[in-house]
């Protein structure tokens, strides 16, 4: 099978807060529809050298979104991929116009206490520490308002990998039409 019979046309964005299970999903999308696959975040680290979290940190929210701004019209062009967008990102409505002309747009959601049992289990005695988990929170709190947005959502609470990447893989294939 070529590229074609596999991943649709437009290119898919997921997006939704830290957590939820955006980049093993979309990943295992990719995979499975032989799609290209890119983060934000780690295109941005790329570019930069620098995380998103070191950016925040050292040049402010400003500088952030700009170089989202700028990631994202670039990944935009991509066709037949899988695009990972931090709920942040997709706040600003120039983006988001973006990829919502790019493909279909699906925010994935999860219970807050299954993040927060996600993130423990991911960082540890990482989390221990009460900086680094008041760090986690604010983030977490602003990713949170992209479930607020109207885009179609999906609940990844009580789903594995597997079977949210098998939902994610349906939406795609149904709201990918040219």
């Amino acid at each position: 099978m070529t590229l074609h019979d596999n991943a649709p046309y437009r290119s898919l964005a997921l997006t939704g807060p830290m957590g939820v299970g955006k980049t093993p999903i979309g990943r295992l999308v990719a995979r499975k529809l032989g799609a290209t696959f890119y983060d934000l975040e780690t295109e941005i680290l790329t570019r930069e050298g620098q995380s998103v979290d070191e950016i925040r940190e050292l040049f402010g929210e400003a500088r952030l979104n700009a170089l989202e701004t700028t990631a994202i019209r670039d990944l935009s062009l991509n066709r037949h991929s899988v695009l990972v967008i931090s709920g942040s990102a997709m706040l600003d409505e120039s983006s988001r116009a973006r990829l919502t002309e790019m493909g279909p747009v699906l925010t994935l959601t999860c219970a807050v206490n299954e993040i927060l049992r996600r993130l423990y289990v991911a960082r540890g005695a990482w989390f221990h520490n009460p900086n680094n988990r008041a760090t986690l929170l604010s983030r977490l709190k602003r990713e949170w308002r992209v479930t607020t947005l109207d885009l179609p959502q999906l609940d990844t609470s009580r789903l594995s990998v597997d079977q949210a990447a098998d939902a994610v893989i349906e939406f795609w294939l149904s709201h990918a039409t040219l």
